[in-house]
This record gives C-alpha cells, structure tokens and sequence, in this order.
C-alpha cells in the first residue's frame, strides 16, 4: 500500500477568513487525492498538478486562526506539521485602506447603520466612500436607495449606498457652488457598489490554478519554471464577471502572491529539474524581465505590430525582432541566447608545460600548448616517456581555442577535428633544417624505400638508450627538400609512445616539399568517433556553449556524422 501523503509547504500560508484564496501545496503523496481539508473545513475546488504538487482554494473559515492543511488520500491522510498550517485573517486585517472620494474636502463622520445596511459604519473621508454613513438610521424616500434622504435638497448629498440621511438631518458639510454633483447611484440598499478602485486583479495564473466567478484564465506568457503564465481575466460561461471592469492594458507581471509561490518552490530545490527552474527565473529576472511588468502597452492591431517591428529594424535589433514574430507566431524562437550562460561544458582545453630544449629554434616554442582535457593524462604520460631516453617534443597551439564565425556563404574549415581539440602539432622549427641536432626529424634505414617517421633526437643521456643507427633524413629549405645521411645516430620512433596517448601521425607521414609544408606535423586522435553514429553536435557540446555554437560555420553541420575518416552529411 502506498504511503500517506506528506505537506511540506503552503503558499501563501495566509487569507482572509471569507475564503477564494489560491493555494499551491508542495509534497509528496498528492497522485491519488481525494480532498483537502482545513481544519474541519472541506475545499470544495482543487486540483492535483502531480504527486509533489497541488492547486486549492481556501474555503471560507469560520473564526480568524490557523488551522492544519491536510490533504486526503485512500493511503491515509498527511499529518499536521507546522509548515502546513493556514491562517484565517480577519476581514479588517485584509480589506485595503478606504480611499477619498472625489471632490469632496470635509471629512466624514462616523455613523450608524441605516435599516438594510449589511456594511458597518466607519470613519470615511469623501462622499463617495462606500464605508460613509452619515448620521440616522431612516430609510430614503427616494426610489433611488443610497442616495439623498427624505426632504434633502442638497444636489451634494451622499452617493454612499450605504449613507442614509434623515429628512430633519442636514448634510455635514456643503461645497462650493461650482462643485459638480455626484451621479446617484443605482445599487441596491445594504449592499456595496462596485468600486471605480476596484483591487480585483485583472489576471490570475493561467491555466492550472482554479479560475473563481466563471471567469477564464488565458495562458499569456511562457511559463517560468514552476510551469505557470499570466493571463486576462474573460466572462466565462454563466460566470458572473463583467468584462466592464477589465481595461485594455493588462500588467503582465506576476502578482506578489504567484512570486512567492515560484520562490518557495525553488527554496529546496534538490533535483536537477528544480535547479534548472531556479536558473531560468534568475535569467528572466535578469535580463529579460518576464517577472516585471512592461511598460509598453501591448500592440491592438496589425498596424501596431508592424510598428514596433520596423522600430526594432530600425534600430536594428534583429535578435529582438526574431523572438518577437516567434512569440506572435507561436514557435520556438531563435535559439541564440540573451546571455548569461552558465559554462557547463564536460570538457575544457587545459594548458600544459611544453618542451623547449636548448636548441636554435627554442624562442619560437611556446611556454604551454593547449590539450583537451580528456586526453591531458596520456598525453603527460607519453612526454615522460619520451624524456625518460632524453628527448623532447616541442608542440604548438592556438593561444585559444575559438569557433569560427558562420554566415552567408562561410565555408566549412578543411580541418574540424582542430575545433574539436582532437590534434597536435609539432612545432615546425622543431624539425628539417639541421636533422643532426634538430629535436625531431623524418627519418628511415638508409638505404631503404621505407616510408619516413616522426623520430626524436635523443639530445641528452635518458634512463633509456636507442641502438644507433644509419639513417636518412629529410632536410628542407625555403624552396626545395633533400635526403641526408646522418651515421651512427640516435633517434626514437615517437609513433608508438604517442599511440598510446590516441594521437597518431598521418600514414604514411607525407614528406615536405619545403620548409613551408607542415602537414607532417600533425597528430590527431580519433578514439571514441564512431562511425555512422558519432554526430558533429555531440563533439561540438563537449567544449562549447549552445550560443556559440549556433553563430558559427558549423550551425549547419551540426547533423553531419562521423563516417570513419571526417564528418560528412
């Protein structure tokens, strides 16, 4: 049998005792609810989200206090904890502060309720108060309820529904003759107009949470995490919300209630899902503003669309105008970022010591070349094996490793596995002008046919010898290439010690025509590229950011795969 279900939070964790306050319940246990109570009080409307998450109103309480939040299930009910506790508030510590009514200076008085009056009387400070009561309890003669009392002829008297003056009683205070009257009003006797301030939010959260009064939550902007919009409060069917209250421009920003929902659901947040919602509020928050309000009207029109949009070429804001058509149109938008990126790449090019022996060519070799960060320890391994016979190997890099920037028209660079930190280079002066004391050389038995190898000078005593031997080696100039023979000389094979790093020479390892040819110094590493399976998107994401990758040459060869020998479509 399953486990009861558990509350560990409810937000807000306060209301007023008259009930309709939205809820967001956090926990565990919540698949299988069958009711929520609040106390010994039900909620007649809720919604299970999902087994940690559900969605109540509050019904109405009966004395202001807390009260436990208990969620039922056929597994038995949550216990009663001090984070699912609910306070009713009272109406008075809840209501808004009554505000002044227009054109009126004189403060009101406080007064007594006339019969039918359901609002008690209180202090007011204008005329058009619906708190207003003036002195007397008398019903009005008038067919108008609320307005003027019997035999008053003051066109100034109170407006107040709720305000009954006497014949015999005298208004407390009387403007200027310029002052306009009041238009009477309409509402029935004992019963509160609705307020030209009316404090009803024009929108509530779309799409889950429980929409009061028939009224309709539209979805509005893209959820932030916590899965909710904003939306514009409609009739609904048979509701009883008049649309003559919802104005054309409706803040889109949340209300404080769903910001501290969203913020209360991220507090603990442990699993990645939830980590990754906090990161995208904080990026919203940050620089692109879904959680504040706009300060622009959204546009009515076709012609107001076509406004803004020719404002952003204009200005030539054409990432902007992207995301704005994709969010008219409904689509996912352009993929480049805003900004703030978090770097979580799995892999980084890490500089390591490179070697520099005391030749001529030393002040060419730099002082660290790049390595992807994977291949860093075999690499190491490899250079100490190679200084344990007393040789060196002097390589080259970029200083960084940067994609190259795509476009109209932009080639795909000859060499991708460079941009995917797959190859070395050893440094060309390392090599070919003086075989006999150059760190490396291209060498074979002479007298032989064999094709040249990588070797390495044995230029100091090591731990370890090489038999000498007779060899030919390449020697080049500006212009041409010859073969040498050096007698007696010691040279190691570089291909096996490197193979064991993954890095593997060109077979055979093409020989130079001058001393401008370098293709003999490349070593690249192929291990883990699968054919048929391997895509260039994969490798790309293991060293770069999604913003870079799609503002360069390779967006469009991001499908390609790795066919044995390149990536190819």
């Amino acid at each position: 049998m399953a486990a009861p279900p558990q509350v560990s939070n409810v937000l807000p964790a306060s209301g007023p005792v008259s009930g309709g306050t939205q809820i967001v319940i956090s926990g565990s246990g919540f698949s299988t609810a069958t009711g929520v109570a609040f106390g010994a009080l039900s909620a007649t409307q809720y919604i299970v989200d999902n087994d940690t998450l559900l969605f109540v109103i509050a019904p109405p309480g009966t004395t202001p206090g807390s009260v436990p939040v208990v969620v039922i299930t056929p597994s038995g009910n949550s216990v009663p904890v001090a984070e699912s506790e609910f306070t009713y508030l009272s109406v008075a510590s809840t209501a808004p502060p009554a505000n002044p009514g227009p054109g009126n200076t004189n403060p009101g008085s406080t007064g007594t309720k006339g019969p039918g009056n359901t609002d008690p009387g209180n202090t007011t400070t204008g005329n058009n108060d619906p708190g207003s009561k003036a002195p007397g309890g008398k019903p009005p003669a008038t067919a108008d309820p609320g307005n003027k009392g019997t035999g008053s002829t003051d066109p100034t008297a109170s407006n107040d529904p709720g305000s009954k003056a006497p014949a015999s009683t005298p208004p407390a205070s009387k403007p200027p003759a310029s002052a306009p009257p009041d238009s009477g009003s309409t509402t029935p006797a004992g019963k509160a107009p609705a307020s030209t301030n009316d404090n009803t939010p024009n929108y509530i959260p779309g799409g889950r949470m429980i929409v009061p009064e028939g009224k309709t939550g539209l979805g509005g902007t893209a959820g932030t995490g916590a899965g909710f919009g904003v939306g514009t409060l409609l009739p609904g069917g048979g509701g009883s919300a008049s649309a003559s209250n919802l104005s054309y421009y409706v803040d889109p920003g949340l209300t404080g209630q769903l910001v501290q929902t969203l913020i209360g659901l991220v507090q603990n947040a442990a699993s990645p899902d939830a980590l990754e919602a906090q990161n995208m509020i904080l990026r919203r928050m940050a620089l692109e503003g879904d959680l504040v309000g706009s300060r622009i009207p959204p546009p009515r029109n076709i012609s107001e669309v076509g406004g803004y949009l020719n404002l952003l070429g204009t200005l030539k804001e054409n990432t902007m105008r992207e995301q704005t058509l994709a969010g008219i149109l409904g689509v996912a938008g352009p993929a480049q970022p805003l900004g703030w990126i978090s770097n979580t790449q799995p892999l980084a090019m890490v500089a390591v010591t490179n070697d520099r022996p005391a030749v001529s060519a030393q002040a060419s070799f730099p002082l660290t070349v790049l390595v992807r960060s994977d291949f860093v320890s075999g690499v190491q391994a490899a250079l100490k094996t190679i200084h344990s016979y007393g040789a060196t190997l002097p390589l080259v890099s970029p200083p960084v490793l940067t994609l190259p920037p795509g476009g109209a028209g932009t080639a795909p660079p000859s060499d991708v596995l460079a941009y995917l930190g797959r190859t070395l280079n050893i440094a060309p002066s390392a090599a070919l002008l003086h075989p006999a004391a150059d760190p490396i050389a291209l060498v074979r038995p002479t007298g032989t046919t064999a094709s040249f190898a990588l070797a390495a000078n044995l230029l100091s005593v090591g731990a370890f010898t090489v038999t000498p031997a007779d060899l030919d080696a390449v020697q080049c100039t500006p212009t041409s290439q010859t073969v040498v023979q050096l007698s007696q000389a010691s040279f190691l094979l570089l291909a096996p010690i490197l193979a064991l790093a993954g890095f593997y020479p060109a077979s055979p390892v093409p020989v130079p025509a001058n001393i401008s040819s370098h293709s003999w110094a490349r070593l690249t590493n192929i291990t883990g590229l699968v054919a048929g399976t391997t895509r260039l998107r994969d490798e790309l994401t293991l060293l770069y950011r999604q913003d870079q990758i799609v503002s360069s040459v390779f967006a469009a060869m991001l499908d390609w795969v790795w066919n044995g020998s390149a990536f190819a479509p």
